[in-house]
């Protein structure tokens, strides 16, 4: 069997500034390829699989401040292809800040979903030149006791089924991992504003969080530093850190 591997690689950007009196909102973004595709990498018996996926990482952006993780498994025969047949996915974050160099022919895509109903999402991928639309759709199949849920492309798309559905399911595992680890700090710098860290929560789980409420369940995963910024026309931002002391054995 013809195993490969290959990464769905998030980051965020900041939006041009729509209030002078505020932080510049964020974007959520992934990166694709010129014909739209994932970043590859060949898996051999000689080497633990996540170790290959992050030489792939610091092959692409030339550092090693990135976090990885597996993501899926793909066996599915209708997606086979002469190259590749079963495909391990593993889902990585990283800061523009860490980059140290950019990976030819690829770009970061901002990310644009829409609920067309309880069932179908209009997603949209875009850079500066190019947007990318599809339609998935979300189908729940009950067997016996299990619940599964099929994802599939509506239409014609110019991106192919396998990469949308490897899509929509990063952005889940995003959301539920954003519930209940550390991985929100991921996209941030060490020294940040709450409202940074808000934005990141918010891009990541597509609603408005009444601020009050936010400070007060992240207090204890955050310390407060000696630093603030003024980035924007208002009072200075005063600067946190994540809190060692936080860290739990999350699964």
């Amino acid at each position: 069997m013809k195993i490969k591997g290959n990464l769905i690689i998030f980051s965020t950007d900041n939006e041009e500034r729509k209030d002078v009196r505020k932080l510049r909102e964020k974007k959520l973004q992934l990166l694709l390829s010129e014909d739209n595709s994932f970043p590859t990498f060949d898996i051999t018996n000689k080497e633990y699989i996540k170790d290959i996926a992050a030489h792939k990482m610091k092959e692409l952006f030339g550092t090693n401040k990135f976090y990885i993780e597996q993501l899926y498994t793909w066996g599915d025969p209708k997606y086979y292809t002469d190259k590749e047949e079963l495909i391990i996915t593993y889902l990585a974050i990283i800061n523009k800040s860490n980059i140290e160099t950019m990976p030819k022919n690829m770009s970061f895509y901002n990310i644009n979903i829409e609920n067309e109903n309880s069932d179908i999402q209009k997603v949209t991928l875009s850079d500066e030149n190019i947007k990318v639309k599809y339609k998935i759709e979300t189908i729940t199949k009950r067997e016996r006791e299990n619940v599964e849920y099929i994802n599939k492309l509506v239409g014609k798309a110019e991106i192919t089924e396998l990469t949308a559905i490897i899509i929509h399911t990063g952005i889940k595992r995003l959301r539920n991992r954003i519930e209940n680890t550390n991985i929100a700090f991921c996209f941030l710098n060490k020294e940040f504003a709450i409202s940074e860290l808000q934005q990141i929560y918010e891009i990541i789980l597509d609603t408005k969080l009444v601020s009050a409420n936010f400070r007060k369940k992240i207090e204890p995963m955050i310390k407060k530093t000696d630093k603030v910024v003024k980035e924007s026309a208002y009072r200075p931002s005063s600067q946190y850190t994540f809190n060692d002391e936080f860290i739990r054995n999350w699964v």
